[in-house]
């Protein structure tokens, strides 16, 4: 009786979790290492954090080897755009800002290319989710990573504070940046996800349902 309890017990199931995290945080860790491989691996993790997220039944290796698989190719692709896109924009930030003292003009121009730049790392938020959860074409599923994080902007804007919190406390708190480091390790790419599921879960469900209605 008492070691069922224990295992009915929310310390229990918080510590299991935890456990489930870490696991999904070195496996994702791992299939990131190729760097090409990247999309792929933010897929099956979210994959497997938004089931989670749903309290279904989730063997961790088997869903996110699973999920790797089934969209290494669109991962990949999508990596590649993405990350070209950012380099870009990035690119371009960086000469405005050096050239803000020639004319007024330029500053005006970097505030039009920071709000590109948002509205960009906002689809980044729902890219790969979206890519993990609907069967579809890339480009269908950049539009609608975009579509969503505009039309669901109060969520959009809790997930991107929670993703990026972890690199404001690392600018602005630089004396416990190894313990960050150890954290995301050993948890911290997985627990943001996990985090973000949540939110991602109940918008997802409202497409999931008129699409079966």
């Amino acid at each position: 009786m008492k070691k069922n309890a224990f295992i009915d017990s929310g310390i229990f199931r918080f510590l299991s979790r935890i456990t489930d995290l870490i696991i999904l945080n070195i496996l994702f860790l791992l299939c990131c290492l190729p760097i090409i491989t990247i999309g792929a691996a933010l897929t099956a993790m979210f994959y497997v954090t938004l089931r989670m997220a749903r309290n279904e039944e989730s063997y961790i290796t088997k869903n996110f080897f699973h999920s790797f698989r089934q969209n290494l190719k669109q991962g990949i692709i999508t990596h590649l755009i993405f990350s070209t896109v950012s380099i870009i924009i990035g690119f371009d930030v960086y000469v405005l800002w050096k050239c803000m003292e020639i004319s007024w003009l330029f500053k005006y121009l970097l505030v039009a290319l920071l709000l590109i730049f948002a509205l960009h790392f906002m689809t980044f938020i729902y890219l790969y989710p979206v890519l993990a959860q609907f069967n579809n074409t890339i480009r269908n599923t950049i539009k609608n990573a975009r579509f969503m994080s505009l039309k669901h902007f109060p969520h959009t804007l809790a997930m991107l504070l929670i993703t990026i919190f972890p690199v404001f406390c690392a600018w602005y708190v630089k004396y416990f940046i190894e313990w960050e480091i150890l954290i995301f390790a050993l948890l911290g790419f997985a627990l943001i996800a996990y985090i973000n599921s949540l939110f991602l879960v109940r918008i997802f469900d409202k497409y999931i349902n008129e699409q079966n209605s």
